[in-house]
């Protein structure tokens, strides 16, 4: 009788790593997901500021941000 219980214990442990493991594959997808979408973004900002200003009006804005003048 205690062969079972530990088997029953054993397996309940075993379901439980197999749904952490689950939760975590699914939340490293949407972090991964998430990254790209905000690297696609910052290209996309990056890209249309230096179609605007140009890209030397770009170094120009960043210098003068950096340094306040």
């Amino acid at each position: 009788m205690n062969t079972t219980a530990t088997k029953t214990t054993t397996n309940e442990t075993v379901n439980s790593v197999a749904g952490i493991d689950a939760l975590t594959k699914g939340s490293v997808a949407i972090m991964g997901a998430a990254s790209a979408v905000i690297g696609i973004w910052a290209i996309s900002c990056l890209a249309s500021a230096a179609a605007v200003a140009g890209p030397l009006g770009l170094v120009k804005g960043f210098i003068s941000a950096v340094t306040g003048v």
